[in-house]
């Protein structure tokens, strides 16, 4: 791990659904040790905002802006988790400021069906599901952020997760509904073929070994696009964290700082 004195900040992104507070556990782990964590709320989750458009470019551009603004235009490195991962490589690209000097990401989804791909301009445009006690907008938060049956709700380490995903819904009083606008499900997949070449920091992927979203061999589907670009051609090869899931930072925090330490990104 770098010293304190040179280590870049770590922009944690989170997944589609959930917020930031799903990075809490390897954030505590990094500023003990004297590092620097901006660790946002991706519009249209959390404490952040609704605002459209919804696409992974926008969001990126809104973690540029507080690195310029907040951070001094600082040397960063950038971690994304699912959904936050693509926009991890949208920041590597350049197009929203400066590139980080690392990109790395967790559990990004790579195939996706006909059938997912045809209901997601459903699902984005359906109203926010409002429920009649918090109980019930808890059990909606831990399914939409890919928590459930990870950790229980009232588990320590998704806590101020679930404080933050739930909120009384401002226009139905004594009624509840998560933190996240059902249009952000419209960013839809990623687009790995103009992602990858487009990197100007070297890229490591990362899954878990039981993530029922992404599997070792789903990477061999990168390597037309990996073999464009030097900083790429390792994506084709994750990093398998052992025994856990989709949202290993969560499950083992350790685990993730170990090897974002081991590759050189902090």
């Amino acid at each position: 791990m770098n010293t304190a004195a040179d280590a870049p900040v770590l922009v944690l992104l989170h997944g589609l659904g959930a917020n930031r507070h799903v990075w809490d556990g390897m954030a505590q782990i990094i500023e003990s040790a004297g590092g620097t964590v901006y660790a946002p709320d991706i519009r249209g989750h959390g404490e952040e905002s609704w605002r459209r458009p919804y696409t992974f470019g926008a969001m990126a551009a809104d973690a540029a802006e507080v690195l310029q603004r907040d951070f001094g235009g600082r040397r960063y490195a950038v971690v994304g988790h699912s959904m936050g991962g693509a926009v991890a490589l949208a920041l590597a690209s350049g197009w929203f400021g400066p590139p980080p000097v690392w990109a790395a990401t967790i559990g990004v989804k790579l195939r996706w069906s006909d059938e997912e791909l045809a209901r997601i301009p459903d699902l984005a445009a359906r109203p926010p599901r409002l429920f009649d006690d918090r109980a019930g907008a808890v059990d909606w938060f831990v399914k939409l952020s890919g928590l459930f049956g990870v950790v229980e709700a009232d588990d320590e380490r998704i806590a101020a997760a679930v404080a933050a995903g739930v909120m009384p819904d401002p226009d139905s009083p004594g009624r509840w509904r998560t933190a996240q606008d059902p249009a952000t499900i419209g960013v839809g997949p990623p687009d790995m073929t103009g992602l990858l070449p487009a990197a100007k920091c070297a890229v490591a992927m990362a899954i878990g070994e039981h993530d029922p979203l992404v599997a070792p061999d789903h990477h061999a589907d990168l390597a037309a696009v990996a073999a464009t670009n030097p900083h790429a051609t390792g994506v084709t090869a994750p990093h398998v964290f052992d025994s856990l899931g989709h949202n290993a930072m969560v499950e083992d925090p350790q685990a993730v700082v170990d090897w974002l330490a081991e590759i050189g990104a902090i």
